[in-house]
């Protein structure tokens, strides 16, 4: 195999083996099942933009990171190959039966097949992790499944979409951002860092506020509005931001999950994992709908133009008329056909001042019938310029939030 092609695996098995130092040092003992573990996510977005017959190295190279991790814990080899195949296998698996498909970058269908991927490969490698242990150690087989579930699961989540999503092919940034959003942009992410820190490492909301647990919103809501101004991209790197911050502040003892343990109330570990979770899909979903309104506004004004264009190219334009307001809406190269710009063309008056008044008549009667049901006319109107046009209009169905309507164009008269 050439070198350059090792490359991009070597990248994604350092990638995993610092992730998986920055999870031990949080949380302790490797493969312990309860905390989130970062380095499921990046062993699902590599195998995700990874072509399959390029799989083997790449998976080799992540089970030798995983074991280097195990040996920086004193663990027994078996111990550490056997749980090591199990989650890269288990997400290979799931991964590989996604490449049978189109595999999104962004929109509704990425986040439906990211969740089946993390869903599906998360209780797999929790069934069986859960059950090895059950077997050889006799943890309970319950509590071991659920905080596995959620480790990898939430990991996933909070780190896969954050390398996807920079692809240049998931389209998941808006081009071209406002000032506004920016700046909205801008104090969302200033204000999700300082209520973070508001909600796990100090004690003001209690001294300001006189509440423990309620500013753990905070950072949520302003996750999903960082979203809407700055796209899924954005999101998607603000929720693992987020899922930091937490979860250092969560391992040195701070936060309100570690006090609801405190009262005896909780489960920090489920706690901490469920918030994470909740901020990961939150920024999907939200990321998704702004991706897909994005797209759906590029799909639009590429209809426009590519309408303009042909409409110029024939040499008319498309034009309604609303009866009762009785405005005109232009499509199309207005000042070529009419001589003036669109926007001195807007009202009923100013289009009859610009044609002869021996069709003023007709044309006035023609818009105003807007209800007449009468088969399409077409009809030679002489402009005051002296040249020609032919009017092709007939009424347009009523709607809901439309009074009567009259559609046409108007075409140069070829003998002009």
């Amino acid at each position: 195999m050439q070198s350059n092609e090792l490359a991009a695996p070597l990248a994604w098995a350092a990638a995993y083996f610092l992730a998986g130092l920055a999870c031990l040092h949080l949380h302790g003992a490797i493969f312990a099942g309860g905390h989130v573990w970062l380095p499921a996510g990046i062993t699902v977005a590599a195998l995700w933009l990874t072509p399959l017959p390029r799989w083997f190295a790449l998976l080799v190279l992540i089970i030798a990171a995983q074991v280097g991790l195990g040996a920086l814990e004193q663990r027994e080899l078996w111990r550490v190959l056997l749980l090591a195949f199990n989650e890269t296998g288990v997400a290979a698996v799931a991964v590989a039966l996604l490449h049978r498909r189109p595999r999104p970058l962004s929109g509704l269908a990425f986040v439906r097949a990211l969740v089946l991927v993390a869903g599906g490969a998360s209780v797999a490698s929790a069934l069986l992790g859960a059950g090895w242990q059950q077997v050889t150690q006799g943890l309970p087989f319950a509590s071991s499944l659920r905080l596995w579930i959620f480790s990898e699961l939430v990991g996933i989540l909070l780190v896969t979409p954050a390398l996807l999503l920079c692809v240049p092919g998931a389209r998941a940034h808006p081009r071209g951002l406002t000032r506004g959003e920016f700046l909205i942009g801008l104090a969302c992410l200033t204000g999700m860092l300082a209520t973070a820190y508001l909600t796990f490492n100090s004690d003001l909301d209690r001294r300001l506020l006189d509440v423990e647990f309620a500013t753990s919103y905070l950072p949520l809501l302003l996750l999903a509005v960082l979203t809407l101004a700055w796209g899924a991209r954005s999101g998607a790197w603000a929720a693992l931001l987020l899922a930091l911050l937490a979860m250092v502040y969560d391992a040195r003892g701070g936060g309100p999950f570690v006090k609801l343990v405190q009262l005896h109330a909780s489960n920090a570990l489920l706690e901490l994992q469920v918030y994470l979770g909740v901020a990961a899909l939150l920024a999907l979903f939200v990321g998704a709908f702004k991706t897909r309104r994005g797209q759906q506004l590029d799909e639009a004004e590429r209809s426009r133009r590519e309408l303009h264009l042909a409409l110029a190219a024939s040499r008319q334009v498309a034009y309604v008329f609303d009866v009762q307001t009785r405005c005109f809406t232009w499509q199309g190269d207005v000042a070529g056909v009419l001589g003036v710009p669109a926007a001195v063309a807007q009202t009923l008056d100013q289009v009859l001042a610009l044609v002869s008044p021996l069709d003023q008549a007709r044309l006035r009667q023609r818009w105003l019938d807007g209800d007449d049901p009468a088969r399409a006319v077409q009809m030679p109107v002489r402009l005051q310029d002296g040249s020609t046009v032919l009017d092709r209009s007939r009424p347009l169905p009523r709607s809901r939030d439309a009074g009567p309507r009259v559609g046409g164009v108007w075409l140069i008269d070829p003998a002009d």
